[in-house]
């Protein structure tokens, strides 16, 4: 299949209608972190059927959404992900940008142990660290589609030789515009080519994966496919031009949750990058609008998937996991425009999951994309070549701390394809412990603290460590105990089920 050129012309797609939610969207009001499963658990799914097959559903750049909004934005796949699946309630990125959260799930370590710090560091992945190489090495057929690692093309990764995955096969993006006949992707040799299907890239990555489940299904073999979507990303980025998501005709008008605005009013606490707005309101409304359209195509697309599993007879001994790699800005939050933040909307992402004989569960423990391969070595019964950092969502794992970072990052072919505003962020920690969430900004090479920030509200929004904040000030001990657990997991690695002498939280 990948890297062959051959996505027939005769493939089509039928495309069935869509009833869209539009109940008003409340803002997202997130949970303390440290609080147990409010539902069913699914670890008590362990007497239920084998399961034998995995899907992982990725999207880009998707703002979280609670549990009870699902059938808002997942109107057609909530039937089985949120109403016969898990829903995971507190679910975060530990690193906000594409490429440094994709090598997360893929390999299920933090960035500074798989090597991807930042976008153009895709190419120090090592795919023998990766769950597809040991799930292929235990007898599933793997199989990778849409968007890898990140878009910058094959040749800045690669190079003009042989590309190893880690996957059995695949069909990867080597650029991103999703109008039919406007991207292209590459094989195995890093050579680019062009589907010739007149179909939106969300759509062919429906009608690549259509045929892979032919071979799968009529071959009886276990699989794996990653399933990864550009959209809702914003077509064209870097070029500074308003330009948005692009849905495909069936959902070009379809109606959206309504709009709130989001915009930070008080951002002096703030660093200065921060302090005047990006965008208009009306810019915002119109980004939201395009970007939940696009994201109906991949909720269309999905519940296709879950059609064809269950009428195969398939779906009882398959886990299905649907998430995003990074949250976003899309109502104005801290006057921003993007991602790559330490602030609820750039971490927060959705995470659902459907496993076999698990009953419906809302989860508020804090979980992490580190935890999404663990979880498919945990489901399949295929043990790890190689360290994980995060915990399986299924098992009883209670995380204390929630860690982040980020790596700023200059590089041209990267910044093209992420947008310049991300350039622009200083490399940064976060640990939340509790109810506290605090933040270290870096400068130079990130070697000095060139800031702090301390907030006590789940939003983030009252920087207690700010000279003009009127509350009481936090005592020294307070920060000095965070940036010590902070400076702890920045250089954590495997977990303590492990036996790791520098446990990750």
């Amino acid at each position: 299949m990948g890297g062959t050129r051959r996505l027939a012309a005769a493939l089509t797609l039928i495309l069935a209608g869509t009833l869209v939610g539009t109940e008003p969207l409340a803002a997202p009001s997130r949970a303390a972190y440290d609080v147990a499963v409010t539902s069913t658990d699914p670890a008590e799914r362990a007497a239920g059927p084998r399961v034998r097959n995995a899907v992982v559903f990725l999207v880009d750049d998707m703002s979280d959404f609670r549990c009870s909004q699902a059938r808002d934005f997942l109107p057609q796949s909530s039937a089985w992900l949120r109403d016969r699946g898990t829903c995971y309630e507190n679910a975060t990125t530990a690193t906000p940008v594409c490429c440094p959260a994709r090598a997360q799930v893929q390999t299920g370590q933090l960035a500074h142990n798989n090597g991807v710090r930042t976008q153009f560091e895709a190419r120090r992945l090592d795919p023998r660290d990766t769950v597809q190489h040991d799930l292929s090495r235990a007898g599933l057929q793997t199989y990778g589609v849409g968007k890898n690692l990140n878009g910058v093309t094959a040749d800045a990764y690669y190079g003009r030789r042989a590309v190893d995955t880690g996957f059995d096969d695949f069909d990867f993006w080597n650029s991103y515009r999703g109008r039919p006949g406007s991207f292209l992707l590459y094989d195995e040799d890093g050579d680019p080519y062009k589907p010739r299907d007149g179909l939106y890239s969300t759509e062919t990555n429906g009608a690549f994966v259509d045929r892979a489940l032919d071979e799968h299904l009529a071959s009886g073999e276990r699989f794996f496919v990653h399933d990864s979507f550009f959209a809702p990303h914003k077509q064209f980025v870097g070029t500074g031009r308003d330009v948005f998501p692009v849905a495909t005709p069936q959902h070009r008008n379809a109606r959206v949750p309504r709009f709130r605005y989001a915009r930070e009013a008080q951002v002096r606490d703030k660093l200065p990058l921060f302090r005047q707005p990006r965008r208009s309101r009306d810019y915002y409304q119109r980004l939201w609008t395009a970007r939940i359209r696009a994201l109906y195509d991949v909720d269309h697309q999905m519940a296709r998937v879950f059609r064809r599993l269950e009428a195969a007879g398939v779906l009882d001994e398959t886990a299905v996991i649907f998430t995003s790699d990074n949250g976003y800005t899309d109502r104005g939050q801290v006057n921003w425009d993007g991602k790559a933040l330490p602030y609820p909307a750039s971490t927060d992402i959705p995470m659902l999951a459907f496993y076999p004989g698990a009953r419906r569960a809302v989860v508020t423990k804090g979980v992490q994309l580190i935890d999404v391969a663990p979880t498919l070595y945990d489901v399949l019964g295929v043990e790890p070549g190689h360290r994980l950092d995060g915990h399986s969502l299924v098992g009883p794992h209670q995380r204390r701390h929630v860690y982040g970072e980020f790596y700023a990052e200059r590089n041209r072919a990267a910044l093209a394809e992420s947008g310049r505003e991300s350039g622009q962020v200083p490399s940064w920690r976060l640990l939340k412990r509790g109810r506290w969430s605090y933040v270290e900004w870096y400068g130079g090479r990130g070697r000095s603290v060139r800031a702090r920030e301390l907030y006590g509200d789940p939003g983030m929004l009252d920087n207690v460590l700010w000279k003009g904040h009127r509350g009481k000030r936090p005592p020294v001990s307070l920060v000095r105990s965070l940036h010590r657990d902070l400076k702890r997991f920045s250089r954590c690695a495997g977990t303590a089920a492990q036996g790791s002498n520098r446990p990750c939280p």
